[in-house]
């Protein structure tokens, strides 16, 4: 097994006689045996990350170890990873066995090994039906189980996976989204997983590397990336259904601070802790973020309460979304399966004032997350 560093990783393309930087300043630390997803939209810069973690693509400054080994010269089959595409990259004249195979078949492994190595991948991904059959005549989910089985068989120090469910129905992608994290669990080998769907990611990973116009954003859990974004893009990138943001002023009233809206006579007290670092900086208008989940309607001790009106009601089976007016703000509340609302029912929409997020306007930095860090 074998750690990833990336320490101030670049990656430029020349375009059009343009040069056009597809991962800035990259550092990262991915531990020994650790799950760990580049997450973002396309363009982000996750894909050439990946990419040069493998070797298939230069970097064009910085340095990747593998372990304590530097291996920005090496080539792929030196570094000793394995890699499964969104595209399957199977050879269709192969069968399945033959497919899986390949990788030893080049090494020229012996054949005793080879049987028990393919004998090991078989019962772990349920393949044996279809270790016969040409790949052109299996399912999406099935050839994504080939490729992964390719993978298994080198028994590489790092598993490279990138967009490995991106062309399968949901409910291939989620019974192959268990087999993933299953087959992480029982190899405990390195696992860098490139995806621009939040969902794969939070249930897959470790932790999460959040890219955005080709730089790292943070990293941290399902928890972190949540609770604690670093800035706006994060906050708005990570959760379903997404976070709220509503543009508020600050206003200072009996020797607090409050949160207050411009269209509604709604307000939210700010935790005495942060009112210090609020007034020093002069923030008079900020962006306030709230989680559609940390939103409820039966008061708790230490609740603000928000008077709304539903204006969408979405039953979606397991949790379903209340989308309410507070003043001229849309907010969107998740409630439980049992609550029903009718549209333009009033509603008081209770919140805890700790867990509101505040935003910068012109930085747009998580303020409440630096403060929280701090305390």
């Amino acid at each position: 097994m074998s750690s990833i560093t990336l320490k101030h990783v670049n990656k430029t393309y020349i375009s059009e006689g343009k040069r056009v930087e597809a991962v800035r300043d990259l550092s990262l630390e991915i531990k020994d045996g650790e799950f760990v997803c580049l997450l973002g939209p396309s363009g982000c810069g996750k894909t050439s990350t990946l990419r040069m973690i493998a070797g298939l693509e230069d970097i064009s400054g910085g340095e990747i170890f593998s372990g304590e080994r530097l291996v920005n010269n090496l080539s792929p089959q030196e570094r000793n990873v394995a890699m499964a595409f969104e595209t399957y990259s199977l050879y269709t004249h192969l069968s399945v066995r033959d497919n899986i195979l390949f990788p030893l078949h080049a090494r020229k492994t012996p054949k005793e090994e080879m049987q028990r190595r393919l004998a090991a991948v078989v019962e772990m991904l349920d393949i044996a039906e279809i270790l016969d059959r040409s790949p052109r005549n299996l399912s999406g989910g099935q050839q994504q189980r080939v490729s992964l089985g390719r993978a298994i068989i080198r028994e590489p120090d790092v598993f490279l996976l990138d967009e490995p469910l991106s062309h399968l129905d949901i409910s291939q992608r989620i019974a192959l989204r268990a087999r993933i994290k299953r087959l992480h669990a029982e190899l405990k080998r390195t696992m860098v997983y490139v995806t621009h769907d939040q969902e794969e990611a939070i249930s897959l990973a470790d932790r999460i590397a959040v890219m955005q116009f080709a730089e790292l954003q943070q990293v941290g859990t399902r928890e972190e990336l949540l609770d604690l974004p670093a800035n706006l893009f994060v906050a708005d990138f990570i959760g379903e259904p997404a976070i709220n943001l509503l543009k508020w002023n600050c206003v200072k009233k009996d020797g607090h601070l409050f949160l207050r809206s411009p269209s509604a006579n709604a307000e939210i007290q700010v935790p005495e802790s942060w009112k210090e670092h609020l007034l020093e900086n002069g923030l008079e208008k900020v962006t306030l973020g709230i989680r559609p989940h940390d939103l409820h309607l039966v008061r708790e001790p230490g609740d603000t309460g928000l008077a709304g009106s539903v204006n969408v009601f979405e039953f979606l089976g397991e949790t379903n979304y209340a989308h309410c007016s507070v003043g001229s703000d849309n907010v969107t509340m998740v409630v439980d399966t049992h609550t029903t609302l009718r549209r333009k029912e009033e509603v008081i929409l209770f919140i805890r004032p700790e867990r509101i997020h505040i935003f910068d306007d012109k930085t747009e930095k998580c303020i409440s997350t630096f403060l929280k860090r701090r305390a």
